[in-house]
């Protein structure tokens, strides 16, 4: 027996190994997935509430798809507009800032507020600083400077990412994440790379993060936040340090867990920190 996919790859049948986890797969289920290109040949993904008023979007890291914030999604569901996006693998920062940019026009989006995690929340600093007419807040959540601060993570070996192949890169992070303890973020994450992201769009997307170049500060964005969480095993305190040196006025938001995940792992406390940083509007 097999399994049909959604527009994002969620398993509707249960036949097929690394299904969803029915949370994840009921809010999957229930959103309308549409599409956007600009021209180019890259492809983007996304979901869109469609309520009036100030939108806030959805960027998660190089291992996530638009669903993959879907707590984050629900939270706000009621509340304001919440566009989640799938982007696409193998791009540089600034044509993901410039397609971003493009989808949002077309969306008449508007000033958004823009959440990243890890991947996401890197590229999202060329977004601010290309395109900062179309920005109200920005929040960086669990992210890095460049490449440079993944050095000596098996899974983000910048050398050996450019020589395997896709198959090669998918059975070590399936490795890596089949060793990790049997709970929910390993069945999103299993999920995530054997169902939904097609391996050669995650292998684009860790070839540029393993060389991520350093890229200019997001300027002044009146609501800035760097959020990172006490027990992020990928991004260390060092690496913290570095983030902040380079948004020395941003507003800091310390989880005490959540790893590299809190929109997973943690999802009310980052949920309730968000609620702060937008209040505002």
């Amino acid at each position: 027996m097999s399994a049909a996919r959604s527009p994002e790859g969620v398993c509707v049948g249960t036949a097929l190994a690394h299904p969803a986890p029915p949370e994840l797969a009921h809010w999957t289920a229930q959103q309308h997935w549409r599409s956007f290109t600009d021209g180019s040949p890259a492809l983007w993904r996304f979901s869109d509430n469609g309520r009036a008023g100030p939108a806030l979007v959805l960027l998660p890291g190089a291992l996530g798809d638009a669903a993959s914030a879907w707590r984050i999604a629900e939270a706000f569901d009621a509340q304001q507009r919440v566009i989640a996006i799938t982007y696409p693998g193998g791009l540089d920062a600034v044509a993901l800032a410039d397609g971003l940019s493009a989808l949002l026009r077309e969306l008449n989006a508007g000033a958004v507020a823009l959440w990243g995690s890890s991947y996401g929340a890197w590229w999202a600093q060329a977004f601010a600083q290309r395109h900062p007419q179309q920005l109200r807040a920005l929040w960086l959540g669990n992210t890095f400077s460049d490449g440079d601060d993944l050095k000596g993570a098996a899974l983000f070996d910048a050398d050996w990412l450019q020589a395997a192949s896709s198959a090669e890169v998918l059975a070590r992070w399936d490795q890596a994440l089949a060793a990790r303890p049997d709970d929910e973020l390993r069945a999103v994450q299993l999920h995530m790379l054997h169902r939904v992201i097609p391996v050669a769009q995650l292998h684009g997307r860790l070839r540029q993060v393993s060389r991520a170049p350093l890229l200019p500060a997001a300027g002044t964005v009146s609501r800035t936040v760097i959020c990172h969480c006490d027990d992020d095993l990928i991004i260390g305190p060092a690496v913290r340090a570095r983030v902040l040196q380079r948004y020395p006025e941003a507003r800091q938001v310390h989880l005490p867990r959540g790893g590299h995940y809190p929109h997973i792992v943690s999802a009310p406390e980052l949920v309730q920190a968000m609620q702060a940083w937008l209040a505002a509007d």
